[in-house]
């Protein structure tokens, strides 16, 4: 029975890591299962199958964006709210809804953006060595070199 999940586990991944690995991970599973468990197996499975959609279907892009977004709404969210408070205090207003200068709002933009723009900078730059990586590995791969 557990045999089994492990096998519906392994359907579960794409099509060309089964092909070239599903054999191997069901020898070792049965190899596990005789003499240690099988609960480390079970968890790396379901690692690698993660792994294995998000990195490469390309999904991994999408997660990394909205990453992104929330770490940026978060700062947003954090400075209006400290600018809030600043003029709370600096003016001795009551009043938690009190209107911001112009002056502060520019400042909290321009942070913003700039943090945009290096978060957009280095998603380009990790992207690029990933893709670099990727390339060089299917030119050594054309050439019966072994790239892992």
């Amino acid at each position: 029975m557990i045999r089994v999940l492990y096998r519906w586990l392994l359907i579960l991944h794409p099509r060309a890591f089964r092909r070239e690995f599903a054999g191997e991970m069901l020898w070792i599973f049965d190899e596990a299962a005789a003499t240690d468990g099988v609960a480390v197996l079970f968890y790396d499975g379901l690692i690698s199958l993660a792994r294995q959609w998000l990195v490469r279907s390309g999904s991994w892009k999408i997660v990394a964006a909205l990453g992104g977004g929330v770490l940026q709404l978060s700062a947003a969210g954090l400075g209006i709210r400290m600018l809030r408070e600043s003029a709370i205090v600096s003016n001795g207003l009551a009043d938690p809804a009190a209107s911001l200068e112009l002056a502060s709002l520019v400042r909290l933009a321009t942070w913003l953006v700039a943090g945009l723009l290096v978060m957009m900078v280095s998603m380009v730059v990790w992207v690029r060595s990933f893709t670099h990586a990727r390339t060089a590995c299917r030119n050594q791969a054309l050439f019966r070199y072994s790239c892992r």
